[in-house]
């Protein structure tokens, strides 16, 4: 099979006795806390060489996956309290901090700052809210020294709607876990397929879900028998999908919440392909993960999707619902690929890239 990488040409910095303090206090928190996951995991299997590190947040969740070295700060509440405010006099003095989301402190001093999306932008649909959403984000870039982001089409769209400097922006990919894919794809090998098309994530109106049962009641697949599988919504996500769908008299959809780990290893193992038709996406992790576990996938060119190679993946337009319909049709048709696509995370080196930026000295620009 053809092997798929990645490579980061980034650089490690010299910080001396400089100290650092990372945010971590999102841990458990939806995509940010996998985030901080993923960089402390990374960070403990190469420990930054030089530098004062510490972790901010809750000990008990912090300490088990803290860095060789690494000092916790303790902290407890909930980091969005007060849109992130709570806590801005009790942010921890560091030469630099890092902040996994967002929603932070307004806290001055330096700092990089992880921001996902633009999205809370668009989706937003009063007029004075989303003002102040944009009011908000402008001053975290503004107090932000560096910004990460996990896209290429998020930075773009950071530069478009908050006017940052492309320049100031580092664009890192999220990897997927490759014990995980391996259990998958040895399901997949000895399974039974069902019929099924899936759908991952929550039920956002950007993830237009609506488009998507409207154009999967129009393919050759719900013809034959085929069902859709909506995946991931909230509570409330999922009874206000259920009832959307019996309004429209769409046979074939059964929506669920949230599912067990073990459960989605087997949804990705025994479906026909996994469908993606977002508006627009900051990375779009379950497209990615779908494509390396060789499941068939039908997406949108959004976030880190448009990246995955066309062996593996049918691209539609998002806004046009005879090319969803098209697009799922050719991708449950599909055989499982020949080709390996694993993602190498490039988190921990694009940090330190970040950080190295922050303290390069004028004369190096």
């Amino acid at each position: 099979m053809r092997q798929v990488s990645t490579d980061w040409p980034g650089r490690v910095p010299d910080l001396g006795a400089l100290t650092v303090l990372v945010d971590c206090r999102w841990l458990g928190y939806g995509g940010a806390g996998r985030v901080t996951e993923l960089l402390l995991g990374e960070m403990r299997a190469r420990p930054p060489s030089s530098g004062r590190w510490i972790l901010w947040g809750d000990p008990a969740v912090v300490g088990p996956l803290a860095f060789e070295e690494a000092i916790v700060a303790p902290w407890q509440g909930h980091p969005a309290r007060l849109s992130g405010q709570a806590d801005v006099l009790r942010v921890p003095r560091a030469d630099l901090r890092i902040y996994l989301h967002q929603v932070r402190p307004l806290r001055p001093g330096r700092s990089i700052t992880v921001v996902y999306d633009t999205i809370p932008l668009h989706v937003e649909a009063r007029p004075l809210v989303r003002l102040a959403k944009q009011a908000f984000l402008r001053v975290v870039c503004g107090l932000s020294q560096q910004i990460i982001t996990i896209s290429a089409q998020s930075m773009q769209a950071i530069i478009r709607d908050l006017g940052v400097d492309g320049a100031k922006i580092v664009v890192v990919a999220l990897s997927v876990d490759p014990g995980r894919v391996a259990r998958i794809r040895a399901l997949r090998a000895t399974a039974d397929r069902s019929d099924t098309l899936i759908y991952v994530g929550r039920f956002g109106t950007h993830k237009n879900l609506e488009s998507l049962c409207r154009a999967y009641a129009n393919t050759v697949f719900h013809s034959r028998g085929g069902r859709l599988l909506l995946v991931g919504g909230s509570p409330a996500e999922v009874v206000q999908m259920e009832s959307w769908i019996r309004d429209q008299g769409i046979a074939g959809v059964e929506v669920r919440g949230l599912v067990s780990e073990s459960d989605l290893d087997r949804l990705f193992a025994t479906s026909r392909a996994l469908v993606q038709p977002s508006l627009e996406e900051g990375y779009g992790l379950p497209a990615v993960e779908a494509a390396a576990v060789g499941l068939p996938v039908a997406a949108s060119r959004t976030g880190f999707a448009s990246g995955i190679p066309e062996d593996l993946v049918t691209f539609m337009d998002p806004r046009d619902e005879r090319s969803i319909s098209a697009a799922i049709d050719v991708a449950i048709m599909r055989t499982d690929p020949q080709i390996v696509f694993l993602p190498r995370s490039t988190l921990r080196d694009g940090v330190l890239d970040a950080v190295a930026r922050v303290f390069r000295p004028p004369d190096t620009e």
